[in-house]
């Protein structure tokens, strides 16, 4: 269950997960993630464009375009991925909750996205947060199971 503009919707997101993390269908062009950087310990901070040509915007929606909560929780997820790798770890993200997007992100805008993380045994919860100018976007936890 995903909260859309504080409107529950029954997207299938861990398919979607499941699905990226065999393949990492999104890839190339559907990139928006730029800087990452590593903020206090334990937190990652990144930075997003949202281009007018992103083809995010394909069909959402003619004459109001609005960037897909996906691109915003594909564009979180790359960002932990990154942080992963550069820890050479084996984690597979899994499991959202208390997903909320509360504010559109148009074309042309400039996300700031927050990511701490704490480790619980065999998880890794990642709490995220992506801001344009003062404002949340959106904000949740990604779960992360360790793989031996």
């Amino acid at each position: 269950m995903v909260i859309i503009n504080g409107i529950y919707s029954n997207l299938n997101i861990k398919a979607l997960l499941k699905r990226e993390n065999e393949v990492g269908f999104l890839e190339g062009q559907w990139n928006l993630l730029g800087k990452i950087q590593n903020g206090r310990e334990n937190e990652i901070e990144a930075s997003c464009f949202v281009p007018a040509d992103s083809p995010w915007f394909e069909g959402h929606f003619p004459g109001e375009p609005i960037l897909p909560g996906i691109a915003i929780v594909h564009t979180v997820r790359q960002a932990i991925l990154k942080d992963i790798q550069k820890k050479n770890e084996s984690v597979l993200l899994d499991e959202l909750r208390r997903i909320r997007f509360v504010r559109p992100v148009r074309p042309g805008e400039e996300l700031k996205i927050t990511v701490s993380r704490e480790d619980k045994g065999g998880e890794i919860l990642f709490s995220f947060k992506v801001i344009n100018k003062e404002n949340i976007v959106s904000s949740g936890l990604i779960i992360g199971k360790k793989i031996k």
